[in-house]
């Protein structure tokens, strides 16, 4: 059963829908990009995304797995940081569950293209702060 600081951080991840994908290059330099973590999916330790199956991120994770998010909404004074483990994967069920209309605009081909590949980053810890809130969430003791 998920922790209350688990649950509110669940509720959080709701609202936001862009973070920063920080991963490190071959050269050992850390490298971020935005990510949209399509927010209709229900957090639950895991954070998905789609990317091409060519891409530098793809590259860097099956090199070194360790990814940072940082995602910021500071109209809300909201306000998330996460690590975890990345993987690739090629599963077209999954793509295909978590496909949205909108991502036809940077991926040809629909979830169905070997040229798209999901990433998912399973969390290991997180620390978030709302306001006058925060919180801290060891995944492994979830």
């Amino acid at each position: 059963m998920p922790s209350a600081a688990a649950k509110s951080l669940a509720k959080l991840m709701r609202d936001l829908d862009f973070c920063m994908l920080t991963t490190r290059r071959t050269d050992g330099t850390l490298h971020a990009r935005p990510m949209s973590n399509n927010r209709e999916v229900e957090f639950d330790g895991d954070v998905w995304f789609f990317t091409a199956s060519d891409s530098n991120k793809v590259r860097e994770i099956e090199a070194d797995p360790r990814v940072s998010l940082s995602f910021a909404d500071p109209g809300n004074w909201t306000w998330i940081s996460l690590t975890g483990r990345a993987s690739v994967i090629h599963d077209e069920d999954r793509k295909r569950e978590l496909w949205l209309a909108e991502l036809e605009r940077w991926f040809d081909g629909g979830p169905e293209s070997p040229q798209i590949a999901l990433i998912r980053i399973s969390a290991g810890h997180a620390e978030y702060w709302n306001g006058e809130e925060g919180g801290e969430v060891d995944f492994s003791r979830e």
